[in-house]
């Protein structure tokens, strides 16, 4: 292994764990001075390039970064199979879809690991921008409203100190009214606050007591997983009889249109109908048989939560690499009153793997 190229690279899904998009890595790789990848290649082979323009040392595109968070060669896979010709006659290149791609396993020792590649790509799925200090707000696609499910939007106002007061509302209500939904308003304080301290419990009982809450953990993706498996398997076996029952149905229509005993239209038309229903039912079992596949493996889902709360022991405040590592989403209630007076605000906090704690489940009291 090349190990410089690969600390590169390593950086690189660094930063973009970090919150960081394609442009602002692609900066900050130009003002770190690190040599770009053709430059790197110069470095070795000064001869093979004429042209001066690919001697530019440090001029990162975006585009190269794009690229590198892309390419699944860091995770020991060879891909082929990107592309193909037109036809046999056409020299012309056009792009396969995905899932026509051969992908070949463990070639090589991965750069990185499937965690970070995950973790990478579950932040570039979010739009993240910058606000008036510069800065990626470090919640930028985590926090969702809990009725609507869409995105709570993040904006800032400077206080008369020339400080900053950051504040989220659901993105729904910011464009359609309230007649879509509640606001779901809090401030980036308030949502600091309840996440810091309920990280910081979850710290805790691992700290406390590693065995027993590792046990906790077992138990609680264990009874999940196989929840979902037996509603999944029920799922899977009622549409693989359908298909069946659908067979026996075209069966008997094709008899009775050759016999006579239907109208051609109403055969052509009851043909159509059934079609449609067997195929989404055929295209619907592999989506279920990958999730069941999926589910089964859960086994290992604490450890590797347990793996990544190791890291962050000892916290002084977030990031958005601390958050995106633990967190999965926190959805965010609208605010309550209760029968006293006072007024409450519920923040479940999902973390990643393992889902919600009973720490994440009870309601969070913000002024």
């Amino acid at each position: 292994m090349d190990e410089p190229a690969a600390e590169v690279v390593r950086s690189i899904f660094r930063l973009a764990s970090q919150g960081n998009g394609f442009t602002r890595i692609a900066k900050m790789m130009r003002e770190n001075k690190v040599l770009t990848p053709i430059a790197y290649f110069n470095l070795h082979n000064p001869d093979y390039f004429k042209s001066d323009y690919w001697r530019q040392e440090f001029d990162w595109h975006c585009e190269s970064v794009r690229v590198i968070l892309n390419n699944e060669v860091y995770l020991g896979k060879l891909v082929y199979g990107k592309e193909q010709n037109r036809s046999m006659k056409s020299k012309k290149r056009i792009k396969n879809p995905k899932e026509d791609w051969i992908v070949v396993e463990n070639c090589h020792e991965p750069i990185i690991t499937q965690d970070m590649w995950d973790n990478v790509h579950r932040l570039l799925s979010s739009k993240r921008h910058e606000v008036k200090t510069g800065d990626v707000q470090i919640f930028a696609g985590l926090v969702k409203c809990a009725d609507c499910g869409h995105a709570l939007t993040y904006s800032q106002k400077q206080r008369a100190d020339g400080s900053y007061h950051g504040s989220y509302s659901c993105w729904m209500y910011k464009t359609h009214g309230k007649e879509y939904c509640a606001s779901h308003y809090i401030t980036y304080d308030d949502l600091y606050s309840v996440v810091f301290a309920d990280i910081q419990r979850v710290i805790r009982a691992y700290d406390y007591e590693p065995d027993r809450f590792r046990n906790l953990l077992n138990e609680r993706c264990s009874s999940n997983a196989e929840k979902r498996i037996e509603a999944l398997t029920a799922e899977y076996e009622q549409k693989t009889a359908r298909i069946a029952e659908i067979d026996k149905v075209l069966n008997k229509l094709y008899e009775d249109s050759a016999l006579g005993r239907i109208p051609e239209n109403r055969f052509e038309t009851m043909l159509q109908t059934y079609d449609i229903e067997q195929d989404t039912l055929r295209k619907s079992l592999p989506v279920l048989k990958a999730e069941m596949e999926q589910l089964a493996g859960q086994n290992d889902a604490s450890s590797r939560f347990i793996n990544v709360i190791r890291k962050y022991t000892y916290l002084n405040d977030l990031s958005a690499e601390i958050l995106n590592a633990l967190i999965d989403r926190i959805l965010v209630h609208h605010k309550e009153v209760g029968s006293d007076g006072s007024e409450y605000q519920q923040i479940e906090i999902y973390y990643r793997f393992i889902g919600r704690l009973d720490t994440a489940e009870k309601a969070k009291n913000v002024a």
